[in-house]
């Protein structure tokens, strides 16, 4: 079996796939430790492809794990400048998050045209990749967590229960905290897709990707007009099997 890894900042995703592809098993954890209790001490591993963005030893410490403990060589992936008709224009390579180039090859990929790729995560990615596969630059934002976070660090305002998730103009300081948060991403994504149907031929193929823990949400929220939107679990996986096949 493959053992497919997407190492977040914040979180471990993995996914075992047999041998025709298919996800056999999937789960999250937050530490080294926890993964290998979960995969290679419990299912016969033949490779292991990872997609990190994470800092600091976790990386070095997971190949030495599966080196010493399984004999395995983990397989890293890099973003490349030109890659299955993708191009990058980040002068840096390595500024560009592996994470976001893998969501995006697997969009470009399976879209036929231009696309939007929104990474709905701790952080919320949101790339441009025209009909032509140059990937055009992106923004980078807080997720819908991680904006409330913020204003709890930095002010004396404290926040009581769950988030009620809306649009309308909050009622308590609680929801016009998050509702603010949720209007201020779609905001990012509604004048995102709208400055780019500007820009391209009427009836030109254009598709929207959310991927990540919030796309449920997003989606269920969203109203962008003339645009197919797709919803994908695991557009950084497919990514990932497309560059280390």
């Amino acid at each position: 079996m493959i053992l497919d890894l997407d190492i977040g900042n914040t979180r471990i995703k993995w996914r075992m796939v047999d041998r025709t592809g298919t996800a056999a098993f999937e789960g999250i954890v937050s530490e080294v430790d926890e993964l290998l209790d979960a995969t290679v001490r419990q299912y016969p591993v033949e490779r292991v492809r990872v997609a990190c963005v994470r800092g600091g030893d976790s990386l070095n410490e997971l190949i030495g794990s599966l080196s010493k403990g399984w004999q395995l060589q983990a397989e890293i992936a890099r973003v490349s400048r030109e890659f299955l008709g993708l191009s990058v224009g980040y002068e840096k390579l390595d500024r560009l998050g592996v994470d976001r180039w893998l969501a995006m090859l697997a969009a470009h990929r399976n879209a036929g045209g231009a696309c939007l790729v929104v990474d709905c995560g701790t952080a919320v990615t949101v790339d441009l990749v025209d009909a032509d596969g140059w990937h055009r630059g992106g923004y980078i934002v807080p997720g819908l967590k991680l904006m409330p976070d913020a204003l709890t660090r930095n002010t004396a305002i404290r926040l009581a229960g769950e988030p009620d998730w809306g649009l309308e103009p909050g009622n308590s300081t609680e929801d016009a905290i998050f509702h603010g948060a949720l209007m201020m991403l779609l905001s990012l994504l509604e004048q995102t897709v709208a400055r780019q149907l500007a820009r391209q031929s009427v009836g030109q193929p254009f598709k929207v990707y959310l991927t990540g823990g919030d796309a449920p949400l997003i989606a269920r929220f969203q109203n962008l007009q003339n645009v197919s939107l797709k919803q994908v679990d695991g557009l950084v996986f497919q990514g990932l099997a497309l560059a280390l096949p």
